[in-house]
């Protein structure tokens, strides 16, 4: 753990503050430059505690400050801990992303119960400690405050193979919408980020049931042009303006509309669309 930086400005004001987890690298660590720019304080939160430290590094660079800390998303102990240091040190809690994520991948039978257990700790059970832990401290900021949490289009396109990715997604997005009707009246914001395949480290760190499967995750992340940055981008312009749902690219929400209007229909286009790459294997 760093040596916190301080909670106010030069002007004596109270800087406003941010716990990101999964910042060591990818989307995690998009976000944390990105709120570095407007010059938020910030948590860097991770197990990889090497990358949450280049993290910090370029978050000094690009004008901002914060602190790395240790914490396994998995664990409410280790959030209750996280908590409790923050509080110390800083006045007020304005920001919360709940950002850290894996992914595995398989048919429904072939992905091992062990897996479904993994992702499920970390993709749900880590944003519901986070909220837990947090929701409370986020109420009392008197200038208001706002939750992130990083879903994925997978969530919407329940594609096929990827049966823990979808649910731990899609539970996500659903707890995303119950927490912006609780907290709106406590001045707390909330957006879901809901992104199509962008390059990120899932594909290194993920499970997959097979080489082919990894191969095929792989061109799917490395050949869209949507990266992290611009969805951080998204994500802070969606915060400013109190949006619960950010979906890109463009694609991304087209099927989104497609789905809403007539599901049978979409599922028919994913179902095409499977049986294509399968043939082109």
């Amino acid at each position: 753990m760093t040596k916190p930086a301080p909670a106010t400005s030069p002007d004596g004001s109270s800087r406003r503050t941010a716990i990101v987890t999964g910042a060591a690298s990818g989307l995690g660590r998009a976000l944390c430059e990105r709120l570095a720019r407007d010059g938020y304080l910030i948590a860097i939160c991770d197990i990889d505690l090497t990358g949450a430290a280049q993290t910090l590094a370029r978050v000094v660079a690009a004008g901002g400050s914060g602190r790395v800390e240790p914490l396994d998303v998995t664990d409410p102990a280790a959030w209750e801990a996280l908590r409790e240091r923050l509080e110390h040190d800083w006045p007020q809690l304005d920001l919360l992303v709940n950002n850290a994520g894996v992914a595995v991948s398989g048919d429904v039978g072939r992905c091992s119960l062990d897996d479904w257990r993994w992702i499920v700790g970390v993709n749900l059970w880590g944003v519901i400690h986070g909220c837990h832990v947090c929701v409370d401290w986020l109420k009392r900021n008197p200038r208001g405050s706002h939750v992130i949490n990083t879903s994925s289009l997978a969530a919407i396109g329940s594609f096929p193979g990827m049966a823990a990715y979808n649910v731990t997604k899609a539970a996500v997005v659903s707890f995303s919408e119950t927490l912006y009707a609780e907290l709106a009246r406590h001045g707390v914001g909330v957006t879901v980020l809901c992104p199509s395949f962008f390059p990120t480290g899932l594909i290194d760190n993920g499970r997959f049931a097979s080489p082919a499967e990894q191969r095929i995750a792989r061109a799917e992340f490395t050949r869209t042009k949507l990266t992290a940055e611009k969805v951080a981008d998204a994500a802070v312009r969606a915060m400013a303006r109190k949006q619960l749902y950010v979906i890109l690219p463009e694609k991304a929400r087209v099927l989104w509309w497609i789905k809403r209007l007539s599901p049978w229909l979409f599922f028919r286009i994913i179902a095409l669309e499977v049986n294509r790459r399968l043939k082109a294997r």
